[in-house]
């Protein structure tokens, strides 16, 4: 009994071995050869196709996904925004990109990220800042800070925000989304900046 045993145990426990050795080789390769690929098989199929669009004031252009509203204001802004889902009377997410002409030389992107970031701490008083450092925005040097704040609608959003300068003007490039969606739609926030081209 003891030996009848024993042999079934080798032979199952040779058999999920070797599953498990064939499992890992197939795992291996493909990591190795195309991870990339394999990625976009699974998670390109709720990415929409990228409309451009091109700022002859401002000297810009952007790609952004066909299924989202784009509108400009007179505050020199050119906004972004994502669907609305059907549970939500407000957009979950969007780009804004604002355009602050300006007359004088005597400025640096650091010293406009510090006004910036004091103007966010006395606008709002739960802002909390998560990260600050470098970015580059078609070859130029620019900084980007993420943080949370309640905004304007009485909503706890989160933002990313890029600034650069080109040719006099500032640029201040800003992510926003509800927490619970920052990172749903940060894939296709990258692709939209990194599409970011000066004229």
């Amino acid at each position: 009994m003891g030996k009848i045993f024993l042999k079934t145990f080798k032979v199952v426990y040779k058999k999920f071995f070797l599953t498990t050795i064939l499992i890992l080789c197939i795992y291996g390769l493909i990591n190795n050869s195309n991870q990339q690929v394999l990625g976009q098989f699974f998670f390109n199929e709720n990415k929409h196709p990228m409309l451009t669009f091109e700022s002859q004031i401002f000297k810009f252009k952007i790609n952004y996904p066909n299924n989202w509203e784009r509108t400009s204001n007179l505050n020199n802004e050119t906004i972004f925004i994502a669907p609305k889902e059907t549970d939500s009377s407000s957009s979950p997410a969007g780009l804004v990109i604002k355009v602050i002409p300006t007359e004088s030389k005597n400025f640096s992107i650091k010293s406009v990220s510090n006004t910036l970031i004091a103007q966010l701490k006395k606008a709002h008083k739960d802002f909390k800042q998560e990260y600050l450092g470098q970015f580059s925005v078609d070859g130029k040097n620019g900084i980007q800070i993420v943080f949370t704040a309640t905004d304007n609608n009485l909503q706890n959003r989160k933002a990313w925000q890029i600034l650069t300068i080109n040719q006099n003007k500032i640029f201040i490039i800003t992510y926003k989304a509800s927490i619970d969606k920052y990172s749903q739609y940060e894939s296709t926030i990258k692709d939209m900046i990194s599409s970011f081209k000066f004229l």
